[in-house]
């Protein structure tokens, strides 16, 4: 058991040192998104840290993701749930009443093609300013993601 934590401890300084290096994040691209609830959500060179996590309702690991990202991200990320087209605005909206306070947008196909497509999830992407800091795929690592809130 120690020797994992002491591991896992090493593997957070690594990441750290990384991210720090790597200075040079490519440009994230930019977009204006309308949530369900009508507000309007730009991507650009202004947006504080966010995650946009891509989601699908017919996924329960994604699903599953998606009801634990509020408690498990640091408070300092803002959080925009993007549904995928496959997805129907009632079943979001009900969603969104009922379980998740994150704002959530209904993708049509343009925001999965602006990030070079996506067409499984979970997906979590992470930017900041106008630059894409991180690319997770399938099962999230919290730890990595808010790595990023400490810098």
């Amino acid at each position: 058991m120690y020797k994992r934590q002491a591991l896992h401890r090493l593997i957070l300084i690594l990441a750290g040192a990384l991210v720090t290096a790597c200075s040079n994040y490519p440009d994230s691209p930019r977009l204006t998104l309308t949530s369900v609830d009508g507000s309007i959500i730009e991507i650009n060179e202004n947006t504080p840290l966010t995650a946009l996590f891509f989601f699908q309702m017919s996924n329960p690991v994604a699903i599953g993701a998606f009801e634990r990202i509020q408690n498990e991200l640091d408070e300092s990320i803002e959080i925009v749930g993007i549904a995928m087209q496959v997805d129907r605005p009632p079943n979001i909206a009900s969603m969104q009443q009922r379980m998740i306070m994150i704002p959530i947008v209904i993708d049509e196909g343009e925001i999965a093609d602006a990030f070079g497509g996506i067409d499984l999830t979970p997906v979590l992407i992470l930017i900041e300013n106008g630059r894409l800091l991180l690319h997770q795929r399938g099962r999230l690592n919290y730890d990595a993601i808010n790595a990023f809130s400490r810098q």
